[in-house]
């Protein structure tokens, strides 16, 4: 039976079955209960006597479970050192472009050839394995030349950020033991003179190296780079990690963010944290481009609201309809399509339903192909065009769109039609015409219905009805549905009465035909009580644009003509145009009898049509041109048609002059200007599909107006360093944005440890589950594995663990243990609270010590704390992450003292030894700290600032 009503959980005490309310637990959390319970029952009766405290509290198959099932991440992992990826890239596309910061631009050829000179000197210098080589540079393409070269030379690099202080600076040199240093100028400023040879970028033997490539120098155990975290003590810690941890971390990036060489990604993170690795090494192995965001711009979201707006719309979209003489071979073009369209902007990919004729052979069923765009795809829209709804039962419709909108993240759209071929009907003869339009009727209302959840009464065998309630749920809480009307000014108005998109072609109808009918479909709209602003009109038609109009004309005339010659009725129609065809009884024409003179009269009428007034045809400039008339009656989206017979290459090849019209999308502005360096406008310049950055970074970008805006063109947004809220997760999403990353990992793990998608159907303290040769285990104080959903520690082990840090072999042990459940291996005490999910997810549950993050930055309040006791000669002091106003997270130090203090003076000292990051927003003066009842100070209970 039911769970009763008003309780979650439930025991039949008559069956001794465990049940519960629907979506009252996780799936798989109800067998997790179940077996918890038979393994306390077997415990108890086999020990009447036990103590409450000694029974278990898991059985054995949920101690397995958050052991080996939920980490079962085992995989290859590559060979080779993170330059020799980089090299091997290089080999395969020289000529591709890498870097690019500002004006500057270097393929992966020019890359290699500068790294391997900068190597060369390095080597001379002494530079070598088991050597580490400092990086005092801003950021540049020579950064990323020097950074690589390090790499090359053997040696492990250890950044030097400019904007740190010096006497941090010197400490980092002095701790390392640094033997080189790459910096710019004869006297870089804030570089602290000290034993370290310099080379400068000026260096002429730069010039006079060997451009070649370098034999390898390094291993995959060697260093590759040394980077300093926060200490609890008031002594930073380098981080040793060799390059098969970042290899294999590569690897797992591979696993999580979807990519493909071309791809392009904004590096705005300082290299002096870790996640710069992904942004500057993982990208170039993979054949992305670096767009380097420069120092003064590295945190300018835009550069104001933009001036000089173009019109709203109309958008543009991909639509196939191939024939099957068309090169479709393994539906290449539908995918890389795809992915161009995800990348640059465009809103929509459409597929229609076409059934036993060359005209649109490729594509029987839109759900099948919407899934293929699914899977290759992160921002763009995945629509029927259309779904012929009588030949299919509408459980089956909402189904199949209900899976496309779960794998998408709700992405999912259908136009439904009410067929136009006869013979696709013994499919589902009962509803052929002239049924058909009541049977489309009839779909429309049930999938709504079903989409939203509700249940509806469908016949059985015998008569009788059964009610049904689709699964899985979409995403999407309402269907986004289109009817595909011609020019049937009835289909029109009654698309407008139930509240229906419209989906339309030019094919038989002018566009001042096309612009009196979207006038009654909107008034329809009003009259039955919608919102007519609320809902779209998409155009499909058939696009090609070239360099010149007569190029574009002689490419498309031979496809074009055979692409009509295949569909009859088109024929038919044109053939009309012509008094002296003969025709039937009838008055029609019969495209079968036309002599071959007449046929090509009529296709080349048809086509000189299709070119002129029907379709999207001519240069970047005519495209415009159609887009801004279209505009004009009310058009929302354009559906360009591709795939009607021209090569895939040349389509492909095409795609870019379509993306330049996408600038005409709603509310966009003219191209930044080349002074214009900002956030926002690089997003648009170079086309970036992926960006990394902090949620403190994000809720700045999606705070602006025109940030916001860029941020909807990119394909992948990836976030960690702090806990990603998730108010920001549902701005981001609004603002357009299609894949979102959320990434956990400390520096100590390399990089990021675990990822999970962000969806609307999980909280966004979700951290997701391990990437390759990783695990994570949720422990206790004795080391033994937490229930699910109970917190406890989180250790996390794999192929990413630190070898250590550098100088540090007493707190080396503490934090790096023995892994107790893969011999050989080790683990890491990550310091956070965590809990494992019923579904195999991990949830943060944020800090066991003091340690805080802010903007991205792993802080320990306590070397703050001790610099500030040094300086003021007061004290104690008390440093706390305060919020008191949400989104403006700050550092506060606390000094207990009567006397007056100087809090310019004090935050100066302060700046002079601690990074801006860690220098507190204010520093009060309390003349006693409030205590708890233990009388230990109640950090909980200092005043706002």
């Amino acid at each position: 039976g039911a769970c009763p009503k008003g309780a979650l959980l439930a025991l039949d005490s008559e069956t001794g079955r465990l049940q519960a309310a629907p979506g009252a637990l996780l799936p798989g959390a109800l067998d997790l209960l179940v077996e918890r319970l038979d393994a306390l029952l077997a415990a108890g009766a086999e020990a009447p006597g036990l103590v409450l405290s000694n029974l278990p509290i898991t059985g054995p198959g949920e101690r397995d479970l958050v052991v080996e099932g939920w980490n079962a991440t085992r995989g290859a992992i590559p060979e080779g050192t993170i330059d020799a990826a980089i090299a091997a890239r290089a080999r395969r596309s020289p000529e591709a472009p890498a870097l690019i910061c500002g004006a500057e631009r270097l393929s992966h050829a020019d890359l290699e050839a500068r790294a391997n000179r900068m190597a060369r000197v390095l080597i001379e210098m002494g530079a070598g394995p088991g050597r580490h080589v400092g990086l005092h540079l801003r950021r540049s393409a020579e950064m990323v030349v020097a950074m690589l070269a390090v790499l090359k030379s053997g040696a492990a690099y250890v950044p030097l950020d400019p904007n740190y202080p010096a006497e941090r600076l010197a400490f980092y040199l002095e701790d390392s033991r640094a033997g080189l240093v790459i910096c710019e100028g004869e006297d870089p400023a804030g570089l602290p003179t000290g034993a370290a040879q310099l080379l400068r970028l000026g260096d002429s033997r730069l010039a006079q190296a060997a451009a070649g490539p370098i034999p390898a120098r390094a291993g995959p155990g060697d260093l590759a780079y040394l980077i300093y975290t926060s200490g609890s003590t008031g002594r930073p810690k380098g981080v040793m990690i060799e390059h098969r941890q970042v290899m294999n971390f590569f690897a797992g990036m591979d696993d999580r963010v979807p990519h493909v060489p071309g791809d392009v990604l904004l590096a705005v993170t300082s290299v002096s944290f870790d996640i710069s690795v992904l942004e500057l090494m993982w990208t170039l192995s993979r054949g992305m481009t670096v767009v380097i965001q420069g120092e003064e711009e590295r945190l300018l979201t835009s550069s104001g609201p933009s001036a000089a707006a173009k019109p709203a719309g109309p958008a543009l979209s991909l639509f196939y309809w191939g024939h099957e003489d068309s090169d479709t071979a393994d539906y290449r073009l539908l995918l890389e399509g795809a992915r161009f369209a995800d990348a640059h902007g465009f809103e929509a990919v459409w597929t229609p339903e076409r059934h036993f004729h060359g005209f649109g052979a490729a594509y029987p069923n839109p759900a099948v192909t919407g899934a293929a765009v699914a899977a290759v795809t992160s921002r763009l829209a995945i629509r029927a065009g259309s779904c012929v709804a009588p030949l299919h039962h509408p459980a089956r419709i909402a189904e199949d769109w209900a899976v496309i909108d779960r794998l998408s993240g709700g992405r999912a759209g259908l136009a439904m039609a009410a067929g136009w071929q006869p013979g696709d009907f013994v499919l589902r003869p009962e509803t052929a015409p002239p049924d058909n339009r009541a049977a489309l009727q009839s779909s429309i209302d049930a999938v709504r219905r079903l989409w939203r959840g509700e249940a509806v009464a469908f016949p059985r065998a015998d008569g009788s009805l059964q009610e049904v309630t689709t699964r899985p749920r979409p995403v999407q809480p309402e269907l986004p549905l289109w009817l595909t009307i011609a020019g049937n000014p009835d289909s029109w108005r009654e698309a407008g009465r139930i509240g229906a998109n419209v989906l339309t072609h030019l094919l038989g109808q002018s566009i001042e035909d096309l612009a009196a009918r979207i006038a009654d479909w909107r008034a329809a709209l009003a009259e039955a009580g919608h919102d007519p602003s609320a809902f779209r009109v998409t155009v499909m038609l058939h696009s090609y644009l070239d360099e010149s109009r007569e190029a574009a004309r002689d490419v498309a005339r031979g496809p074009m003509k055979a692409y009509l010659r295949s569909a009859a009725e088109l024929i038919a129609s044109h053939a009309a145009a012509f008094p002296a065809i003969r025709r039937g009884a009838d008055g029609a024409v019969d495209p079968d009898a036309l002599t071959p003179e007449e046929m090509e009269a009529v296709l080349e009428h048809a086509f000189a049509r299709y070119f002129e007034t029907q379709g999207l045809f001519g240069t970047i400039e005519d495209g415009a041109a159609r887009l801004a008339q279209l505009r004009a009656i009310g058009v929302d989206e354009i559906a360009c048609l591709i795939d009607f017979g021209i090569a895939p290459d040349r389509v492909l090849a095409g795609l870019p002059r379509l993306a330049a019209l996408v600038d005409a999308a709603p509310g966009e502005a003219e191209a930044p200007t080349d002074e214009d360096r900002s956030i926002a406008a690089q997003i648009r310049r170079h086309g970036v599909t992926h960006l990394q950055c902090t949620p403190s970074m994000a809720r700045m970008l999606v705070a602006d107006e025109t940030s916001r805006a860029a941020l909807g063109r990119l394909s992948h947004l990836m976030l960690g360093g702090e806990a990603l809220p998730a108010a920001l997760a549902e701005e981001l999403r609004g603002a357009g944005v299609g894949w979102i990353e959320n990434m956990y990992g400390p520096t100590e793990t390399t990089i990021w440890s675990t990822t999970r998608r962000v969806t609307a159907d999980a909280p966004t303290s979700v951290i997701g589950t391990p990437i390759r040769n990783t695990s994570a285990y949720v422990l206790d104080a004795a080391m033994t594995p937490c229930p699910v959903g109970a917190p406890g520690a989180l250790w996390i082990g794999g192929a990413g663990v630190a070898r250590g840090y550098w100088g540090r072999a007493d707190l080396t042990r503490a934090r790096f243990r023995p892994d107790p459940f893969r011999p050989s291996e080790r683990i890491y005490e990550t310091g956070d609270l965590a809990r494992w999910r019923a579904d195999g997810t991990l949830e943060y549950l944020g800090r066991a010590d003091a340690q805080v993050k802010l903007r991205g930055h792993r802080i320990e309040p306590g070397e703050i704390e001790a610099v500030i006791d040094m300086v003021s000669g007061l004290g104690p002091s008390v440093v706390l992450l305060r919020e008191d106003r949400p989104g403006d997270a700050r550092l506060v130090a606390y000094l207990e003292t009567a006397a007056p203090i100087d809090e310019a003076g004090l935050r100066a000292a302060l700046a002079a030894r601690l990074p801006a990051f860690m220098v507190p927003a204010r520093i009060v003066a309390l003349v006693q700290f409030p205590i708890t009842p233990n009388r230990k100070t109640d950090r909980a209970a200092m005043p706002p600032p």
